[in-house]
């Protein structure tokens, strides 16, 4: 196979358009992570737990160790969740 300057200029066109494509491709996975750094999850209720909730999850291992507000709002979380009463034989 003898490579003319019509086969070379094709194959640089092809190698130019799979750029393109990777490149646009990497600024729209940057552009998306950018995005969901910048909109934090929200969570719009009028349930003081979800707050306390969405409060806690910023807290460290430490600090949630130590906060009993936090440990009682994860507590109710679960037993709502399992739907267990807080006098049930079964969760002790």
């Amino acid at each position: 196979m003898k490579l003319t300057a019509e086969t070379t200029l094709k194959g640089i066109a092809i190698a130019m358009g799979a750029i393109a494509a990777l490149m646009a491709a990497i600024e729209l996975q940057r552009a998306l992570e950018e995005e969901r750094v910048r909109v934090p999850a929200t969570v719009v209720s009028d349930d003081p737990l979800r707050e306390t909730l969405q409060r806690c999850r910023t807290l460290t291992p430490v600090a949630l160790e130590a906060d009993t507000e936090c440990q009682a709002a994860w507590e109710e979380n679960r037993r709502r969740f399992f739907g267990t009463s807080t006098t049930d034989p079964e969760t002790d």
